[in-house]
């Protein structure tokens, strides 16, 4: 391969790490309705899963791989390693940027539907990376066909797999976070990092077997189709809890820092975006952007409270509680006109 043919197969492997990841990427993050998380976390879970978890992963595999005798040096060894070790070993490297979050940022981590959101990243940050490794040695061998094939399969076909891994692991600590009783707050993350490991095993013995048996990658698909429906059903469960939350937390502000009527579209979606029409509609798009502000000060304020009320409030929290409750005052006072309704 020439010089110029290598730089082109790289810049169009960067192209077609980055643009699938970027569009899954932030499919997920719009499911995160309510309240959203911290970008700059975001983005280090992602950078989390791009780099220190893809060498970490490397170098345990090589430490751990599967041992050659007894094992012959063909298919047995091949999936052994592809569906024991590699399995354990990756998702223990992108969950450890989830623990991270969990142990200095527990703030911005308050359910299942955090811990999947985190998770995902990490896993398209692992993935991104991973792909671009898998792209070049395509292309390198089996030329722009082979390339082509991998790029297909590996960006659209299972373009989620590596985030509805993960997102089964940051479930697990999510649940952990809600649960009062200890299998909860142990058994939730021993759960979704088991769930984790068992679906990434799975999907690659469904791909390492493919090469004998082309009828094995069907296993992959069913696999990793039921995984990615899994997370969905809990994304939907996740934001209806949410919902919840925000129409219980936000009760007894009413008639102190809102309106029945901003009560009530505040607990759900479709009343939320009827706010911001509205507004949009009355001032346009800087009337729109206040609305927006009030509503996530409001959010904020609700997760607040259900987190002092399960948890207990410590000198942190209830300085946050007050400082919330003027961040609504105030994103009250700057709308040029009272939703009421």
């Amino acid at each position: 391969m020439d010089l110029a043919t290598f730089i082109l197969g790289l810049l169009l492997s960067i192209l077609a790490a980055v643009i699938p990841t970027a569009i899954w990427a932030s499919l997920v993050w719009w499911c995160d309705r309510y309240e959203r998380e911290p970008i700059p976390l975001l983005v280090a879970s992602f950078v989390w899963g791009a780099l220190p978890a893809v060498l970490l992963a490397l170098l345990f595999e090589a430490l751990f791989g599967a041992p050659g005798d007894g094992l012959g040096q063909g298919l047995v060894r091949e999936v052994i390693s592809a569906s024991a070790v590699a399995p354990f070993v990756e998702e223990l490297a992108k969950g450890g940027a989830l623990l991270l979050i969990l142990l200095f940022w527990h703030g911005e981590f308050d359910d299942v539907l955090d811990g999947i959101l985190y998770g995902a990243m990490i896993g398209f940050g692992f993935a991104m990376t991973e792909n671009l490794l898998y792209f070049m040695s395509a292309l390198l061998d089996g030329g722009w066909g082979g390339w082509g094939a991998v790029v297909f399969l590996r960006g659209g076909v299972f373009g989620l797999n590596h985030a509805f891994f993960t997102a089964f692991t940051g479930a697990g600590l999510g649940y952990a976070r809600m649960a009062h009783g200890r299998w909860g707050r142990y058994g939730g993350p021993l759960l979704g990092l088991t769930g984790a490991i068992v679906a990434h095993a799975v999907h690659n013995l469904g791909t390492s077997l493919s090469g004998t048996q082309t009828a094995a990658i069907l296993l992959s698909l069913v696999g990793d189709a039921g995984g990615v429906l899994l997370v969905v059903v809990m994304i939907w469960l996740a934001l209806r809890q949410e919902q919840r939350w925000l129409r219980f937390e936000l009760a007894d502000e009413v008639g102190r820092l809102l309106t029945a009527p901003e009560h009530e579209m505040l607990s759900s979606l479709r009343g939320r975006w009827r706010m911001l029409q509205q507004a949009r509609q009355a001032g346009g798009w800087s009337a729109a952007r206040m609305v927006s502000q009030l509503q996530q000060a409001a959010t904020e304020l609700a997760f607040s409270k259900h987190r002092a009320r399960t948890r207990g409030t410590d000198a942190q929290l209830a300085q946050r509680l007050v400082l919330l409750e003027r961040r609504l005052v105030a994103a009250r006072t700057a709308l040029p006109n009272r939703h009421e309704g």
